[in-house]
This record gives C-alpha cells, sequence and structure tokens, in this order.
C-alpha cells in the first residue's frame, strides 16, 4: 500500500510539472526589464482611445507573460 502511494504522488507531481510552460529566455528579460503600467484615473479620463488600447495590450501583454495581476 505505501509503495502504491508513493507511486501514485510521483506520477500525479509528474503530470503537473509536465502542465507547466517553461518561459522562455526572452519573456523573461521582457519581464524583469517591463512593470506594469497603472495610470491614475486623471490620466486615463485624458487618454485617447489608441493611447488606452496600447495600455490595455502592453498590461495584458504582462497578465499571460509574467502573471501581473490587477
Amino acid at each position: 500500500m505505501g509503495k502504491a502511494l508513493m507511486i501514485g504522488l510521483l506520477l500525479g507531481g509528474l503530470l503537473l510539472a509536465g502542465c507547466t510552460t517553461p518561459v522562455s529566455p526572452a519573456r523573461q528579460v521582457w519581464c524583469d526589464h517591463n512593470p506594469a503600467r497603472r495610470p491614475s484615473a486623471l490620466v486615463v479620463a485624458a487618454m485617447s482611445r489608441p493611447e488606452l488600447d496600447e495600455v490595455n495590450a502592453y498590461n495584458g501583454k504582462g497578465a499571460r507573460w509574467c502573471g501581473w495581476r490587477p
């Protein structure tokens, strides 16, 4: 029983490890050198639509690549 449990835990750990995607060096460099952009409400109110779209796209990339949270 103990061996079966150990094997099950080992296989479960291997399966979970296989689900993670390794971070490419380029992504890691980008994450290390680019902080999230968090403009104030006053700045956001003065931004144009293309500027807002650019900030949202940038922060979306950071959320996907670096795990940024709002």
